[in-house]
């Protein structure tokens, strides 16, 4: 039996994508130890079989009293801190190292799985102490470096990811953009691309229109019900959403499913501009959230690309969800988003930079939905191609071919 290590730095909650690839792997019968740091496990869980070494939350030392002191400061003042740090080679990456070389057992591992740039270093770390011929598996969840518009952020992870992922045997990404941009720079191998559609639950049953409205305590009202859940934080130009929905009055109302950082500011912007046709919702259970998504006439994707790669490129779990429930998709004409929506003819991607651009984008989608042009065999032929079943099939191939 393959004996396989697991490496997670997702400190707020443990990523479903790491969820559901550690599942497969289980279910494949290998041996799987999941290393993470302090968080918070998902509600469905990892596979019972699947053993996890995580720290307690009091005995996990962050790396600096100074830098937990600087994210209580202003989005700006922190940007500036963080520059001072990152330029002095201060970033976080050797803390990390030392956390994993500590709590990761000392086995022979056969593989070791390092989820997102945090963890890579200490993945050769570990492979180098305790068992040199283990297979390293690179799973980069995004464009790390190039999250953040930080020029020290990102000199100082791409610094590191240079010299880390030459290290890599497998290395894999969330979709064919980002697999692309990181050959370029690295002029490492084209990474495989593993999407990000591993599945939100359902419950079988439909929910009725009473059932979704009382949901976010909306009244009953003439409108196409528009939906945008996930997380509701900076940079996915939310505020520019929320304020085009006056113009769409009597035609559209906006349902946002989720939590986060920016719903007191759109709480404030709806109660200050009196826009009544946006209506707010807690998060849904994981295994209900599909059934929220089947409710919605529109499944809505406003992020703005910029200068920004990781959001230019971006493949968010919601446009798999939407795919998924068989909702129409109106979404920024951003590359990832295009090329998946306009070739599966599953809705349309237009500018969004404006409350008045993402007014005339959902107008125009509704009406080609009332056209009936994005047919269900298209979306029949989408969820086949992007399917959880189709993506774990293609993990455990790249596993047999590593010999792991």
């Amino acid at each position: 039996m393959s004996k396989i290590l697991v490496l997670s730095a997702h400190g707020t909650q443990l990523d479903r994508r790491i969820v559901a690839e550690t599942n497969v792997l289980a279910a494949s019968g290998r041996d799987l130890i999941l290393v993470s740091v302090p968080t918070r496990l998902s509600a469905e869980g990892l596979d019972p079989r699947v053993r996890v070494v995580v720290e307690k939350s009091d005995s996990f030392e962050s790396p600096s009293v100074a830098r937990r002191l600087a994210k209580r400061l202003p989005a700006g003042l922190y940007d500036a801190a963080q520059s001072v740090w990152y330029r002095f080679g201060e970033g976080p990456s050797p803390h990390n190292t030392a956390y994993f070389l500590r709590n990761a057992p000392g086995d022979c591992y056969d593989a070791i799985h390092c989820h997102d740039l945090k963890t890579l270093p200490a993945g050769a770390a570990i492979r180098e102490r305790c068992c040199p011929e283990a297979k390293l598996v690179y799973d980069s969840h995004e464009y790390f470096p190039f999250q953040s518009a930080n020029r020290s952020f990102q000199r100082y992870w791409t610094r590191i990811e240079r010299r880390a992922i030459a290290e890599a045997d497998l290395i894999i990404t969330v979709n064919e953009s980002i697999a692309r941009e990181m050959a370029d720079l690295y002029s490492v191998a084209r990474p495989r691309v593993l999407y990000n559609s591993y599945g939100a639950g359902s419950s079988g049953t439909a929910l009725s229109e009473n059932e979704f409205l009382s949901y976010f305590r909306a009244p009953p009202g003439d409108g196409a019900k528009v939906l945008f859940q996930g997380n509701l934080s900076l940079n996915r130009n939310l505020k520019n959403l929320v304020a085009a929905f006056p113009r769409l009055r009597g035609r559209a109302r906006l349902f946002l499913l989720g939590d986060g950082s920016e719903r007191a500011a759109l709480e404030r912007l709806c109660r200050r501009k009196r826009i009544g046709n946006v209506h707010f919702g807690p998060w849904a259970p994981q295994d209900r959230l599909l059934d929220f998504v089947r409710a919605a006439d529109v499944g809505v994707i406003p992020y703005q690309g910029g200068r920004l790669l990781n959001n230019r490129y971006c493949t968010p779990n919601k446009l798999f969800e939407y795919i998924e429930a068989g909702v129409p998709i109106c979404a920024s004409d951003l590359p990832e988003l295009r090329r998946i929506i306009c070739e599966c003819g599953i809705g349309g991607v237009y500018p969004m930079n404006s409350p008045g651009e993402i007014a005339r984008a959902l107008s125009d989608c509704l009406s080609r939905r009332e056209r009936k042009e994005f047919a269900a065999e298209s979306f029949a032929s989408a969820r086949d191609r992007f399917s959880w079943r189709t993506q774990a099939a293609k993990l455990l191939e790249w596993y047999e071919e590593l010999g792991v």
